[in-house]
């Protein structure tokens, strides 16, 4: 409260009708800055408020007498007026009576005024100004002398068009446009800015309400200004042109090319300006100008003057001596130093191809050179140009053009490479040789950057939609190639191939017609590329639909309506998983038969295909689905290796059986057995006895060639067989191996027909299946800052372990190992571990005590499961006494010694 009191006094005196002394100066403004602090803070009690307003208010006549102190004081003013509504009305009044036409006094008054309706919302802003300003005291303000008042109640204006159609009009058209047209004569560059400004965004708000004579009126001063000797000014006038063009481009629909014609005349004489930023605003404006001649439009591509079919009298009376021309314009845009002005005439010269075929044709002679710009930014607006000429059908690209035009797909700009794409997706070439150079170029692309495979994809799609007499061409190419390369090695899933296929289907499928003229061979082939065609086509095809047409059109012996029924009545995507999974266990099947028919190539080629998709599939599949696409993954990885070994069977010769470094083959062959093994969990007893009677299988290649086994290997065997025995029923190559076993027979003698007994049956898509795995984190796998050690000494390590679906029978390990040393196998108790067989987890830390005498080494660690009912136990080894497999991502941990750092 003295606060108040001390204030209150303080502006007493400052409104003494009295000269205020010297003395007074520092103490006025100090009491203004407490004013300033009560008004905006809102624990101040409305009496204080009102009381402070009051005060300053009665001091403002006295204080504008002094600018600081003035100035100061209508600031908190103009700050008070919107946090305190009720008081807004009596500020704005008193300030207003402020204005009298001196120099520091009215120029401060306008802008607390313009400040006030800033703060304001829309219409309480726009209903602010209503009620001081008048048209004659706009007139007035407008017309003095002094550059500050001019300047301030020109920003007005330009505040009241900007809130005109959220509030309403507070001045006439007439006396808006009248205003800034007076203000485009103003003898300071900023303030003719400002008022070309002020009117382009007069005629925006407007739109359709504008009328003709004011558009007119505007275009004739425009025109008038673009010799302003100010770069701003010119920037300015070019921009108002290109808006006039626009606007007066069409009235009542009648098309005026004459007046068109000259404005886009006077606009392309500018795009010789010396200043960048006029050039730059010169070719914008060009964008806004349509309806213009063909002559004029070719005559702006041509340095040479052309006869001038255009040039009967102007609608509109021009000021200048000499009519313009366009000649060369756009010449000039795209040879500029800047890339800017490039850029600008790229974007116009687009938009004004698709009005002229004959302008069009030129064009692109000058677009195509622009793929050679240094600047990225260029080239892709003459993308942008090209794309927009070809989505209107006006994009004739010729023979000499499409070497240059396809080198863009190995540009270094990943942006460049996908705009070309899309500009192939929608051209039609008008030769088969451009067609298929056109193929070769995506194929070659996509070899090179098969990250980008969806979008090469979709352009091949799309050129063999629009090209369909040429994509037959090549679909009969490629059948006769599959003919002769059947039985050879011709394989599907190389870009190339995948490539082509999906151009050969690209316009039956889009027809989704009975495609008599494709071969069906294709359909069949493409069958295993679902995921990657139907991924690449996304938007445009359901992936159902795809497989649906594909199975309908293919010549898969196998194929059931059942199948195609179950995919077309399921919606969603876990039943599309489930028809793919059984789609690809039948691709497993005849594969299983061209290996026993010893046609491995062929068998190869499904079975990477189908690899492939599963692959591409199992980045939409749920956490569920994701699983059971894991083991498909690897179930197919096991039955490669197995036609890896089997082909090099010499069956004719049952007795020996050479193979080179099959000891290789056989380990890869086991550890993937195992994994597969012992990785997942909630399997079904069919999957289970196929995977016991897998691993009989690859006993029974191992001891083929190395020899008949031991009795203890034998007796594992055994095991096997009568798990098999207790979970199902015995097939018949489980019966002859037992037979062979309890004989202790020569299965050497019998292993052709052995092997032939072994049949892969459909597996189906496992929803219960669980992934057995786990997670390891640890501090010190970044080079970049190892852990330290001293050479010799133990060291412990930090683990986080994450386990998931183990079951408490399990042995788990800790493998760790340094290169050239022995491995340390730590056992891990699953009782140290929180959670349930869902999900446990642990934190230790867990010494490594072989640390070599080097200055800095490296440790490979990883989780490791033991596999009990694997062949026989270990002999003479720390750690598991059976075979393990892994159950976590090796992780690499990284040392230096103490001494070293």
């Amino acid at each position: 409260m003295e606060e108040e009191v001390s204030l209150v006094q303080a502006l007493t005196i400052t409104c003494n009708p009295n000269p205020v002394p010297d003395s007074h100066f520092q103490f006025d403004l100090t009491s203004l800055s407490s004013a300033q602090s009560l008004l905006l803070n809102p624990s101040t009690s409305i009496a204080t408020i009102r009381s402070t307003v009051e005060s300053l208010l009665l001091s403002l006549p006295h204080l504008s007498t002094n600018s600081t102190s003035l100035s100061l004081a209508l600031s908190v003013l103009s700050q008070s007026a919107p946090l305190h509504p009720s008081l807004s009305q009596s500020i704005v009044s008193s300030i207003r009576s402020l204005i009298t036409g001196q120099d520091r006094t009215s120029s401060a008054v306008l802008s607390a005024l313009l400040s006030i309706a800033r703060s304001c919302h829309n219409e309480e802003g726009s209903s602010i100004l209503a009620s001081i300003l008048d048209e004659d005291l706009v007139l007035s303000l407008a017309s003095s002398g002094v550059y500050k008042i001019r300047s301030r109640i020109l920003r007005l204006l330009v505040f009241i068009v900007e809130r005109w159609k959220c509030s309403g009009k507070v001045l006439t058209d007439e006396v808006l446009v009248r205003v800034f047209l007076r203000f485009t004569g103003d003898i300071y560059p900023i303030l003719r800015r400002d008022a070309i400004d002020g009117l382009c965004d007069f005629l925006t708000v407007a739109g359709d309400g504008v009328d003709f004579c004011v558009a007119e009126c505007c275009l004739v001063r425009a025109i008038g200004l673009i010799e302003d000797d100010d770069e701003v000014v010119r920037c300015a006038a070019v921009r108002m042109i290109g808006m006039c063009g626009e606007m007066l481009g069409e009235e009542n629909g009648v098309a005026k090319t004459e007046q068109m014609d000259t404005i886009f005349t006077q606009v392309c004489s500018m795009a010789r300006d010396m200043s960048v930023k006029v050039r730059i605003e010169a070719f914008n404006a060009l964008v806004k100008v349509k309806l213009v001649s063909d002559a004029v439009l070719m005559q702006s591509l041509s340095k040479k003057i052309l006869g001038a079919k255009n040039g009967g009298r102007s609608i509109i009376k021009l000021d200048k001596a000499s009519k313009p021309c366009a000649a060369g314009a756009y010449i000039h845009g795209i040879e500029d130093e800047f890339y800017e002005v490039r850029k600008a005439a790229c974007r116009s010269l687009g938009i004004h191809a698709v009005m002229s075929i004959k302008f069009a044709d030129d064009s692109i002679n000058y677009l195509m050179d622009l793929m050679n710009d240094d600047s990225e930014s260029v080239r892709l607006e003459a993308l942008d140009s090209l794309f927009h000429m070809a989505a209107h059908g006006c994009l004739n690209v010729q023979e000499k053009h499409m070497h240059m035009f396809l080198g863009l797909l190995t540009d270094m700009s990943s942006l460049v490479r996908s705009g070309a794409r899309k500009i192939l997706q929608l051209m039609k070439l008008p030769k088969l040789e451009m067609f298929k150079c056109t193929v070769n170029e995506l194929i070659a692309n996509l070899e090179k950057y098969p990250e980008e495979e969806e979008g090469i994809f979709f352009a091949l799609f799309s050129l063999g939609k629009n090209h369909r007499e040429f994509s037959l061409n090549v679909a009969k190419d490629l059948a006769k190639q599959i003919e002769r390369t059947s039985k050879g090695d011709l394989t599907f899933a190389k870009p190339s191939m995948a490539a082509t296929l999906v151009v050969c289907i690209a316009s039956p499928l889009s027809e989704n017609e009975t495609a008599p003229d494709t071969p069906v061979v294709l359909f069949s082939y493409a069958v295993p590329l679902l995921g990657r065609i139907s991924r690449a086509l996304q938007g445009t095809f359901d992936q159902n639909f795809v497989l649906t047409f594909l199975l309908d059109h293919s010549n898969i012996k196998w194929k059931s309506r059942d199948l195609m029924s179950e995919i077309a009545s399921k919606g969603n995507s876990e039943g599309l998983m489930q028809s793919i999974i059984k789609f690809i266990s039948k691709s497993v099947g005849n594969a299983w038969s061209l290996i026993k028919g010893s046609n491995g190539n062929d068998a190869e080629k499904i079975l990477r295909s189908c690899t492939k998709e599963l692959e591409k599939i199992s980045l939409d599949a749920s956490q569920s689905a994701s699983t059971t696409l894991d083991f498909f993954s690897k179930y197919i990885q096991i039955l490669q290796l197995i036609s890896k070994i089997w082909s090099k069977f010499d069956f004719r010769n049952s007795t020996t059986f050479h193979i080179k470094n099959h000891h290789i083959l056989l380990e890869k062959l086991d550890r993937a057995l195992r994994k597969i093994h012992y990785s997942f969990t909630g399997w079904t007893k069919e999957v289970e006895c196929h995977i016991l009677e897998l691993s009989l299988l690859v006993d029974l290649l191992t001891f083929s060639l190395v020899g008949i086994p031991s009795n203890k290997y034998l007796k594992n065997l055994l095991s096997k067989i009568s798990r098999l025995e207790a979970i199902s029923c015995l097939s018949d190559f489980t019966k002859e191996m037992k037979r062979l076993i309890e004989e202790r027979s020569s299965v050497m003698v019998d292993l052709h027909s052995l092997l032939k007994l072994f049949e892969c049956p459909e597996l189906e898509f496992i929803r219960e299946m669980k992934p057995i795995k786990a997670e390891l984190k640890v501090v010190g796998d970044d080079s970049d800052n190892p852990l330290t050690f001293v050479p010799g000494l133990p060291i412990g390590i930090r683990f986080w372990i994450t386990l998931h679906n183990t079951s408490s029978s399990d042995r788990l390990w800790l493998h760790m190992s340094v290169r050239g040393g022995r491995p340390q196998y730590v056992f891990l108790d699953l009782c140290n571990f929180e959670g349930s067989e869902e999900v446990r987890k642990c934190s230790s830390v867990i010494p490594f005590y072989e640390t070599p005498k080097v200055p800095s080494f490296e440790i490979k660690v990883c989780i490791v499961i033991e596999c009990l009912s694997e062949h026989y136990v270990l002999e003479e080894r720390d750690g598991p006494k059976y075979d393990v497999t892994e159950l976590s991502v090796e992780r690499l941990i990284y040392f230096s010694s103490a001494k070293s750092r």
